[in-house]
């Protein structure tokens, strides 16, 4: 346990029962009821302050999830920018809480303070994600663009600018930005996924499959990815791995994955048909007959 954390609580502890105390003390020696309402007051303010550590222990994990969330994040962009980052990270938690009003109140604050390219970039990146969230297209558009114009190496934000191309049917852009993405980072898993996603709705599913296997390749522990290269392997009727696939999605915390069985059974089910289809158009090949 921290120990400050165990000092607060041995100090509302401690609080409670000296209130307790002294107020049960006053009353069998002078027999005065009133000794307790003046005891309130503390007691009141030992409870509190107790509940108010267990409550903080509870909410330690979800803080701590953010701070590193934040640290990857800023890096060390941010080194000479010491205004700028503290406004960011300000920005950053209530983006991360979904707070986001007081995200962009504090992001576009931190974008006037930063003065290089790069953290301004971060700081623009995430005005576009808290814009993306709020399903305002056009804003996110905006600040997408203004990060890879601050930092054109900032291939996430090649690959959230996809998203919202992806999102307004604009699709050769949004190639384009996957493409670029992919140039800084061939890493990027995410730019793989939205370059698949658009095939295989295309119906491209080779193409799709080939990108989806990459993707997995590089986020193997990412159930989603899984769950979408399952659903490319069944519409090439390749089922063991289409299944096998599913599992490590469901097992991995998939979010309804009924709905995805349902999906990969439909596909296998119409290439069965479609076999079945050219199997009973093609043409019957007769052997030559042998002349004697």
């Amino acid at each position: 346990m921290d120990k400050r954390l165990l000092f607060r609580r041995l100090l509302f502890s401690v609080i409670l029962l000296l209130s307790v105390g002294i107020a049960v003390a006053g009353y069998f020696e002078r027999g005065d009821v009133s000794i307790f309402l003046k005891a309130l007051l503390p007691f009141s303010a030992g409870a509190v302050g107790l509940a108010s550590t267990f409550y903080s222990s509870v909410d330690r994990a979800a803080k701590d999830r953010v701070r590193q969330g934040f640290q990857q994040a800023s890096g060390s962009y941010f080194d000479e920018e010491p205004r700028a980052k503290r406004l960011f990270y300000k920005g950053y938690c209530a983006w991360a809480t979904d707070q986001f009003s007081n995200a962009n109140h504090y992001l576009i604050k931190a974008e006037k303070a930063a003065k290089l390219p790069a953290a301004k970039s971060r700081i623009q990146f995430y005005i576009g994600c808290s814009s993306l969230d709020e399903q305002r297209l056009g804003k996110a558009l905006e600040y997408f663009q203004k990060a890879v114009d601050s930092d054109s190496s900032f291939d996430q934000a090649w690959s959230n600018l996809a998203t919202v191309y992806f999102t307004l049917n604009r699709p050769n852009e949004a190639l384009a930005c996957c493409q670029n993405a992919l140039a800084y980072n061939p890493r990027n898993a995410f730019a793989y996924n939205k370059m698949a996603d658009y095939y295989y709705r295309s119906g491209d599913y080779e193409k799709a499959n080939s990108l989806f296997a990459r993707a997995v390749a590089e986020l193997p522990d990412q159930p989603v990815m899984h769950m979408n290269y399952a659903l490319s392997l069944a519409a090439l009727g390749k089922q063991q791995e289409a299944l096998e696939h599913y599992r490590i999605a469901v097992n991995g915390g998939y979010q309804e994955p009924e709905q995805a069985l349902a999906q990969i059974q439909a596909h296998l089910n119409a290439v069965a048909e479609q076999k079945k289809i050219v199997e009973t158009t093609e043409p019957v090949r007769q052997k030559p007959k042998i002349k004697c």
